[in-house]
């Protein structure tokens, strides 16, 4: 219907030499295999459906768009991606993708997943037209960019991946200021285009986003329906997209700009699929249709339809196998809440969170995510899960995942008054205002639902002890090691047995770290230095072995109950005795400053010594892990947890 629409306004008289594509996953061709994001589809079983069943990179079963419209314009079937190694330019003079995968007009956007940003496009485009010029010729070259056929298609992610989801232009721009913005970006280039030698551009408008079937599956509050006051911002969106257009137009002479819209027609077929020879709308083809994209969408999901011609979504954006993550902790888990208490254990600033979508200093003690973020990405929730106390959430963000982790705090409450943050009866008191909150927000039934299938991720008690026990006298006057171990297994227990009453059934019950092998504990180990202080790692073993004791007792004794022993310390202590084997170069000082004594306020951009590369390093800090480890323990903690909750 589209490419009816583009041949009726772009006649083949004089004939149309080539398409040029320029945007996101509705039309990239392949590009995103050549970069390293995880935001790809070259596998199977995408591309079942295209000639010769192979998965080229398409968002897709078969074919795209630009394809067909290549097709009907009497060019190549295929339009080939400008990164593919397989192509040159005697393939690219008649058609050529330089779009990308979950990118936007916002530069932002297309940092979320490390993809190319439209000005990377561009710049590809002007290395395009320099082969085009040594391969054809200056005057045949420019008559070519000249008539070709221009089409663009982006601005869904900047909403659903950027602006909805994380705090950032949220926090700078109302929707409509966020959409002026967009218009902004999308006017200079054009512009850009304009200058560089196009004249006949197809531009496409962004479709009905929140009938998307990921969409749907997390709209709990109106029974998975689409979301129809967001679809609103869609249509608003596009008229505006239809000013600038005319406004162009207008201005350049020459140009031919057309807005392609495909919201109405979209709309229809999602409305009435039956009217259009379809008979599923509100589901994806892959997997069960509510959940998978990209690499969730693969060969081994059993779930995946036959006919993929009888729904009119492929995949989707997302899984909710669990429909929230809730995570109680530490600094391990910790997404910013110290940001909001006077504490000095903070790190919201730079250079924390300089590897964090949009390089922002979240409050996060890495320099980018943290394990409930890459757990929550990995059910098809948002990839970031967002701090109780950050005043740029609300009840609606909360729904699908919220974190009441303080970093510094332990099990004991006296671990907590050491640095005045979060003791962990407040994240509980938190946790409660919390559901009265998703109640009000849901009802009852629906809140109820969430509170029960969500899954709670704890990580604590390395605080306990190395900032505890081992550095004051309190605890040690009281207890010996042993019975302060006791002592703790006995407020884990209370603790659990807490959230059980209040609804919780799936937890993720993480023990501690080889806490001797962190390099502050390295640094001060003077008995013998530079190596781990062996006594702490064995004290480690023992309580996490106590820990998982007590997870089995309560999964006896409390029914519907299933505590996951979601354990890191064998797959750290690998990645410290074995860095190279996991792609690492160093693991005995952190990235920040000398990496033997920074954190919190010592790691700052002030520190000349930081490491320009933190993926070479197990550490970031002198006390945490940097974001690729915390991506490594994440896919090994998701193993187990994968297995226990589906």
């Amino acid at each position: 219907m589209v490419r009816q629409h583009l041949c009726s306004n772009f006649s083949a008289n004089p004939k149309i030499p080539a398409i040029i594509v320029f945007g996101d996953s509705t039309v990239d061709s392949g590009n995103n295999n050549y970069i390293p994001t995880i935001a790809k589809a070259d596998f199977r079983p995408y591309g079942r459906d295209f000639p010769g069943g192979t998965p080229t990179g398409r968002f897709c079963n078969g074919q795209l768009p630009p394809d067909f419209t290549s097709e009907a314009l009497g060019l190549k079937p295929i339009i080939p991606a400008y990164l593919d190694t397989n192509y040159d330019i005697s393939d690219f003079s008649t058609g050529v993708c330089f779009a990308s995968a979950a990118t936007g007009y916002d530069n932002v956007t297309s940092e979320l997943l490390k993809v190319l940003p439209l000005w990377k496009e561009v710049e590809y485009y002007k290395e395009y037209q320099t082969k085009l010029r040594a391969y054809l010729g200056e005057e045949q070259a420019n008559k070519l960019l000249r008539e070709a056929l221009y089409l663009i298609s982006m601005g869904t992610n900047d909403f659903i991946l950027n602006y909805f989801l994380i705090p950032i232009r949220r926090s700078q721009f109302t929707i409509k200021q966020y959409q002026n913005f967009l218009i902004g970006v999308a006017r200079n280039f054009l512009e850009q285009l304009y200058g560089l030698g196009a004249q006949k551009i197809s531009f496409t408008g962004i479709p009905p986003m929140w009938c998307l079937p990921a969409e749907r599956t997390l709209n709990f509050k109106e029974s998975h329906d689409c979301v129809k006051e967001l679809n609103a911002v869609a249509m608003e969106f596009n008229v505006r997209l239809k000013a600038l257009v005319a406004e162009l137009n207008k201005k350049h002479p020459g140009m031919k700009l057309v807005l392609s819209n495909p919201y109405p027609i979209l709309e229809k077929i999602i409305t009435r699929p039956s009217l259009y020879g379809f008979e599923v709308a509100e589901l994806g083809c892959c997997g069960t249709g509510t959940i998978e994209a990209s690499i969730l969408c693969n060969q081994h999901n059993p779930l995946t339809c036959t006919d993929a011609s009888k729904y009119i979504f492929w995949d989707s954006m997302c899984e909710a196998q669990v429909p929230a993550v809730i995570v109680f902790g530490d600094s391990s888990v910790d997404t910013g809440n110290n940001n909001f208490i006077p504490t000095i254990a903070k790190c919201n600033f730079k250079p924390y969170g300089r590897d964090f979508p949009g390089g922002s200093a979240t409050g996060r003690f890495c320099n980018g995510r943290l394990p409930p973020d890459f757990i929550s990405e990995a059910y098809g929730l948002p990839p970031t899960v967002p701090a109780y106390l950050d005043p740029m959430y609300s009840i609606s963000d909360f729904a699908t995942g919220v974190c009441f982790a303080s970093a510094a705090t332990g099990y004991d409450n006296a671990t907590a008054d050491v640095l005045k943050v979060i003791p962990l009866w407040k994240q509980v008191e938190y946790y409660k205002e919390y559901q009265e909150k998703l109640r009000s927000y849901l009802g009852e039934e629906k809140a109820n639902e969430i509170v029960r299938e969500a899954l709670y991720l704890i990580s604590i008690g390395t605080n306990d002890f190395l900032e505890n026990y081992y550095t004051l006298p309190g605890r040690r006057h009281h207890f010996t090691i042993g019975q302060y171990q006791d002592f703790l297994i006995g407020l884990a227990s209370d603790f659990l047995e807490q959230l059980y009453a209040l609804g919780a059934r799936k937890i993720s019950l993480t023990g501690v770290p080889p806490m001797g092998c962190l390099p502050t504990e390295r640094a001060t180990n003077f008995k013998d230095p530079g190596n781990c202080v062996k006594k702490y790692n064995d004290i480690g073993l023992e309580f996490n072995r106590k820990l998982k004791a007590l997870a089995t007792k309560l999964n006896n004794q409390l029914n519907g109950l299933k505590i996951v022993n979601a354990d890191a310390n064998p797959i750290l202590s690998q990645l410290i005795a074995e860095p190279s084997r996991y792609g690492f170069e160093v693991a005995e000082v952190g990235c920040c400053g000398t990496g033997t004594i920074e954190m919190g306020i010592l790691c700052n951009q002030h520190n000349p010594f930081t490491c320009p590369d933190a993926d070479k390093y197990v550490f970031w800090d002198a006390i945490h892990p940097s974001q690729r480890t915390n991506q490594i323990i994440s896919d090994y903690l998701l193993k187990s947890l994968k297995a226990n909750f589906k």
